[in-house]
Order: structure tokens, then C-alpha cells, then sequence
């Protein structure tokens, strides 16, 4: 951590709680006040005129709405109540401010009438200064914000929650969602309200499920483009409180009321209300977007994304690596001059760790890991575990046959979570939480320490941190040769997570990036290059690398690489086969860093015939946001037919297709026969 000049004057922390209960009724009631450049801040102590603030507006329950630096410009005193108060001139805000100044100027624009209103004279005026932004355009009608003809939604499809964000004058800014009463952030929760035949999403659907827990679907982002029988999903299937089941196409969908949903039909639904609330902000129609994904994530999974994006009705242009996001909200129009960052992303079910270059507005992702079963929801199944195991055996015996009741805790585990990252010690309460053996309510009452989250959790926090050593160790690189390390992700902000890093790499996190929009502020950037480029101006320039090895199986059940890890996108690379005349080849394609290929992830089966004896060329391309497509050329140099279908086989028929590949193994490590259908056996559940 950077400690302040002594140079420069010290900042007076100032906290007030506003007498409003909402958001909107903030932007309603106090929108006057605030303008782009500084807030009229009502009070009867204000300071004296260049006193150097550190300001925090909250709601009267402790919402914070507002939070910066500035300097005091003008003390007013007033007899009449209300009046009296100081104007203060921003010279710095965080990401959240802006975007809530954004939404307060946007209404007022829109429903400004030509001439100003008869109380406008008795308001302050507005902050003035050598930094204060340019005059507002003239006062419009109500109607549509004035935009380019092009603008792409930049979409953060997060494990817990969603934000999206667009470019506004040259500026990435998030959008708010009026279901959420205006926050930014929606809720990665869908339910399915089977009384009333409808569907639920965000905040609505996190209260339908404290009662019907197997109606409300969280977390699926885990489950995106997983194969239904692969062993993770197994895994996930024994503590779900939803019945799993297999996809038309083979992957894990879930059985709702005796009808099996595709993920991508989740995602799309919260693509949909981000979609809504990004054209009712606009006052347009918004067809086109970027959505951000794991580094981590197979083709097969990003394919799934794209589905879902289509489900939604939106072209997506391009499919972006999350860390990649990131680094462009860091680093654009910041001019920076070749610095190499590591972004270490922890979020609320995911954990990605990428290296990026960064020169002006052109990235270069060098190297980039993850893991996509790691986040802030194992934090809290650990406290909740932990919670639980303080109850005595009856009482806890009846809360876990209680699947409402354990994620009534796991709700309670996450508050507690949260802050643990501000406070040494707090209270859990979970009011009737079970009964005892005469059937009197026993509720759930404990406090927590720090330390003891932090001793529950060590094991996770040193996962990411073994992560991001190979991930620097597949690039050569020390933590020296880093320039900087951005922290980003709801679960970065622990104290554990922060100083266990700084442990490894010898520095601290920066931590000016906002942890929970940057994503999508990054993704509304590339949308715009994209757009600037269509145009034909230039736009910013990425590079991303594939996140982990696509290859084939072989015979014996191993795994022979064709693209390496971290190979510069896009990529080509061919895989040159002896056939036989009138040969059909049928076999495994896979994705993964393991020698074994049952224990990398299934994309699909290829197939394709040979007319004559020779070598059969079958080219693998990775496009630059790492989808893949395959194609071939006979021994006579013609396309040969391909056949490539990513629909789960059988047990006994991808059994086959691991270890009976026609492929030879040539160098390839073996799986012993034996050993390999053990493997088979729990991977698949066969008998």
C-alpha cells in the first residue's frame, strides 16, 4: 500500500447519513444537487471554504450511495432549514459515484423543460472550478439520450451477481437496473415460481427461494457447458437442492416440475433484464454486446455463453476473457507505457489469474490460469459448515435435513463474510433455525472472529495463490517482473486474500480498480473498439493467449496436445494422421493440461473417411476469443468431410473413444488399461 505525501494536506473523513431509505429516492429528492463536477452536501457543520474532505453519503440503513475526495469551495449559512450546508468541489470518486451521477444528470436531462423551474433559483449553485466539467447541452425533451448510431452492451456474467455497461461520450459507464430499484448489480439468481406459472430473476427470485430453495436456481455459471456426466457435475449433484439431469445436447441441464432447462436458458434470462435496463437507460434499442467469461473456460463452455447470448437476442461480436476486461478498464486512455500486470481475479464462484501487457490501448495477454470451482461461495459453504458444527447433534441433525434452513445459514455465512473483511469480530443470528428433541425453535446465535474465518478458509486463499504461481511460471516471469497487481472480484477484498498475496509476490494490490464493475466496464470498451473499427478507425488492440491445451486422445488413454497452453490467439495448428484407403477415423477431442485423457474435459467427437492410403491434415483453429473449428484435407489435398459433434456418447461408446482411439500414441503417455477404466467407472458412474 502507497502511503500519502507529506506534502499534501490531510483529508478530513466525513460520514453522513442521508434521510432516505432508497436510491431512487435520493436521485429523486437530492438529484438537484449533485452535478458532474461537485454535490451541494446539506448540514449545519459544514467546514471552512478548502478544507480537504474524505466524503461518504450513505442510506439511513448504511447503504453507501457515494464515496470520494474534494474540497470544500463554498461555506453556506442559512436560518431557513435545509439551506444551510457546503458545496463540494470532487477530485475524486469511485466508479460506483460516477456511475450514480450518470443516472441522476441522464434524468434530469431527459426531463428538463426549456425553461429552469421556479425553485431553481433558491438552489445553490453548482461547484465551479479550474477542473469543473464542461455546461450541460441545452435542455432536451424527454426522449432518448443522444448516442452513436452503434452502441454494444459490455456484459459481466458473474456467479453471484450481473452488471452490464456501456460507452457514454467517450467514457465506459454501468448501467442500473430498475428491478433493483437502480442499483448496478443484479442478483445471478433464476427462479421458477411453479404457483404462479412465472419466472423470477434477480432480487425476486433471491426471496422466493428463502421458501422454495428447489425452485431458485444459483451458482449455474459453475454449470455452463459441463457435460452432464462429467465428474465435477457428479460432484455438485449431491449437495444441490435441484435435480440435475442431461441436456438435448448432452450437457447438465436442471428439472424443474418435470421439465429439464439448459443453463444457457438460465443466463439468458439475466442477459435479457440487462439487455432491458441497458435500452430503458438509453431510450433505444440495443441489439449487440460483448460478454465477459472465465479465462479458464473450455470451447465448449464458451459456446454455451454464446448460446445463451442468442437466447437473448443479442449478436455477440465477441466473446472476452475476464481478466482481459480488467486490464482494459485499467489501462485505457491512461497511455501507460509497457506495463506488465497481474490481474487476479476472485469472484463469487470463479478464480482466474492472467498476465496482461499493457502499451497505450494495446493488451497482450502473456499467460492466464483459473479455476473455475473456487470463489467467494466456497468461503461461504465453509463458515456455514463451520456455523453449523457449533450446534449440538440433535439440533444440527434436524437443520441439515432441512435444505431451506441451510440456505437460510449459508445467507447468514455470507453477510458475516462480509463483514469480517471490515471487522475483527460479528454476530450470526439465524432466528429458528431448527427445533431441539421436544420440538422448541432453536435458533442459530454465535459470533465470529476473524481469525477463525481465516483459519476455516487458509486452504482456498492458497489454492488462487498456487494458481498464480503457475500461471507467472508457464511465462518465465518472477513476481518482480510485474509491474503491478490489480485485485479484483468481490472475494479479493478479505484482509486473508490480500496479505497472503502480498506474502507471495512482495507487493501490495492495487486496489483503485473497482473490484466489482471492471469486468463489464472492460467489455463495454472492447464492444466500442469493435464498433470504431466497423467504422474503419482504430481501436484498441487484444491479444489473448489459449487458456489450457486442446488435444485428441490416444490410443492406451492418453493425451496427445495439438495447441499448447498460452498459444497466441488466433492459432492454427495441424495434426497430420496416416490412414488407410477407405479408412473412417472417429475419436476424442479434448481440452485440459492432463497426460490422462479422461480426466480432461470432452469438447466432442470428430469424424472423417479417407478415399485413399496417405495423410490425413486435420487443422485445429482457435479464433481470438477462443472458439474452436476443425476441418481436414484428404491425402489428395482435397476438404475432406468432417463431422464434428459435440453431443455426449454413451458410456460404453466415449469409453471407447478414449482408449480404443485409432490415434497411436507415439510418444503420448499411457494410461494403463486397468487403471484407466477405474477412472471410466467414476467419471461415468458405470457398473
Amino acid at each position: 500500500m502507497t502511503s500519502e505525501s507529506s506534502n499534501e494536506p490531510k483529508k478530513v473523513p466525513l460520514r453522513i447519513r442521508l434521510p432516505f431509505t432508497t436510491e431512487d429516492d435520493f436521485v429523486t429528492r437530492y438529484g438537484a444537487h449533485v452535478t458532474r463536477g461537485g454535490i451541494f452536501i446539506s448540514t449545519k457543520h459544514g467546514k471552512p471554504e478548502g478544507t480537504q474532505l474524505s466524503f461518504e453519503l450513505v442510506l439511513q440503513d448504511g447503504t453507501r450511495l457515494m464515496r470520494g475526495e474534494g474540497e470544500v469551495q463554498k461555506l453556506v449559512v442559512d436560518e431557513q432549514a435545509g439551506r444551510s450546508g457546503m458545496l463540494v468541489r470532487f477530485t475524486r470518486i469511485d466508479t460506483r459515484t460516477k456511475g450514480l451521477i450518470d443516472l441522476i444528470v441522464a434524468r434530469r436531462e431527459g426531463l428538463a423543460s426549456a425553461e429552469a423551474p421556479a425553485s431553481a433559483a433558491s438552489q445553490p449553485p453548482p461547484p465551479s472550478s479550474a477542473r469543473a466539467p464542461a455546461p450541460p447541452p441545452p435542455p432536451a425533451k424527454k426522449g432518448p439520450i443522444a448516442l452513436g448510431d452503434d452502441v454494444v452492451i459490455g456484459i459481466d456474467l458473474g456467479t453471484t451477481t450481473c452488471r452490464a455497461a456501456v460507452m457514454i461520450d467517450g467514457t465506459p459507464r454501468l448501467i442500473p437496473i430498475p428491478s433493483e430499484r437502480g442499483a448496478f448489480a443484479l442478483p445471478s439468481i433464476v427462479a421458477y415460481d411453479l404457483g404462479k406459472d412465472r419466472v423470477l430473476i434477480g432480487s425476486a427470485a433471491r426471496k422466493h427461494r428463502v421458501d422454495h430453495p428447489e425452485q431458485a436456481v444459483v451458482g449455474f455459471k459453475r454449470l455452463m457447458g459441463r457435460r452432464a456426466q462429467s465428474k465435477k457435475v457428479r460432484e455438485l449433484a449431491k449437495v444441490s437442492p435441484y435435480t440435475f439431469a442431461s441436456d438435448p445436447e448432452g450437457d447438465v441441464g436442471i428439472e424443474l416440475a418435470g421439465r429439464v432447462f439448459s443453463i444457457a436458458e438460465f443466463a439468458a434470462h439475466l442477459l435479457k433484464e440487462l439487455k432491458n435496463a441497458a435500452q430503458e437507460f438509453l431510450g433505444r434499442e440495443l441489439t449487440r454486446a460483448v460478454l465477459c467469461v472465465p479465462a479458464w473456460y473450455t470451447d465448449h463452455q464458451r459456446a454455451a455463453v454464446l448460446a445463451s447470448g442468442q437466447l437473448a437476442g443479442l449478436d455477440v461480436l465477441r466473446i472476452l476473457n475476464e481478466p482481459s476486461a480488467v486490464a482494459l478498464a485499467f489501462g485505457y486512455g491512461r497511455g501507460l507505457a509497457r506495463k506488465r500486470v497481474l490481474v487476479y481475479d476472485l469472484g463469487g464462484g470463479t478464480f482466474d489469474a492472467s498476465v496482461v501487457e499493457i502499451t497505450g490501448d494495446d493488451l497482450e495477454a502473456v499467460s492466464t490460469g483459473g479455476d473455475n470451482f473456487l470463489g467467494g461461495m466456497d468461503f461461504d459453504a465453509r463458515l456455514a459448515d463451520a456455523l453449523i458444527g457449533t450446534m449440538d447433534e440433535g439440533p444440527k441433525a434436524q437443520l441439515l435435513s432441512s435444505r431451506m434452513t441451510i440456505e437460510r445459514v449459508r445467507d447468514a455465512a455470507e453477510v458475516t463474510k462480509i463483514a469480517l473483511s471490515d471487522k475483527e469480530l460479528a454476530p450470526v443470528h439465524v432466528p429458528f433455525a431448527t427445533t431441539d428433541e421436544r420440538g422448541q425453535p432453536v435458533d442459530l446465535r454465535v459470533e465470529v472472529e476473524r481469525a477463525f474465518l481465516e483459519s476455516a478458509t487458509q486452504d482456498l486463499v492458497e489454492r488462487t495463490a498456487q494458481v498464480t504461481q503457475v500461471v507467472l511460471e508457464a511465462a518465465k516471469l518472477t513476481p518482480q517482473s510485474l509491474d503491478e497487481v490489480l485485485l479484483v472480484g468481490g472475494q479479493s477484498r478479505a484482509p486473508a486474500v490480500r496479505r497472503h498475496l502480498e506474502a507471495i509476490l512482495g507487493r501490495a494490490g492495487r486496489t483503485d480498480v473497482d473490484p466489482a464493475g471492471a469486468v463489464a466496464l472492460g467489455a463495454a470498451l472492447m464492444g466500442h473498439s469493435l464498433v470504431q473499427r466497423e467504422r474503419g478507425k482504430r481501436g484498441l488492440s487484444l491479444a489473448e493467449v489459449l487458456s489450457s491445451p486442446i488435444g485428441v486422445a490416444v490410443k492406451g488413454g492418453g493425451f496427445r496436445r495439438v495447441l499448447e497452453r498460452n498459444t497466441r490467439l488466433p492459432a492454427e495448428k495441424s495434426l497430420s494422421l496416416p490412414v488407410q484407403a477407405n479408412q473412417a477415423l472417429k475419436f476424442a477431442v479434448m481440452q485440459g493440461t492432463s497426460p490422462r485423457a479422461d480426466e480432461n474435459e470432452y469438447l466432442g467427437a470428430l469424424s472423417i473417411q479417407a478415399e485413399r492410403a496417405g495423410e490425413m491434415n486435420v487443422r485445429f483453429s482457435v479464433t481470438a476469443d477462443g472458439r474452436l473449428s476443425l476441418s481436414a484435407t484428404t491425402p489428395t489435398g482435397k476438404q475432406a468431410e468432417v463431422h464434428f459433434t459435440t453431443l455426449e456418447a454413451s458410456d460404453e461408446v466415449q469409453a471407447k473413444l478414449l482408449f480404443d482411439s485409432p490415434l497411436p500414441a507415439d510418444e503420448a503417455p499411457r494410461a494403463g488399461k486397468s487403471g484407466l477404466f477405474t477412472g471410466l467407472k467414476k467419471l461415468f458412474g458405470s457398473s
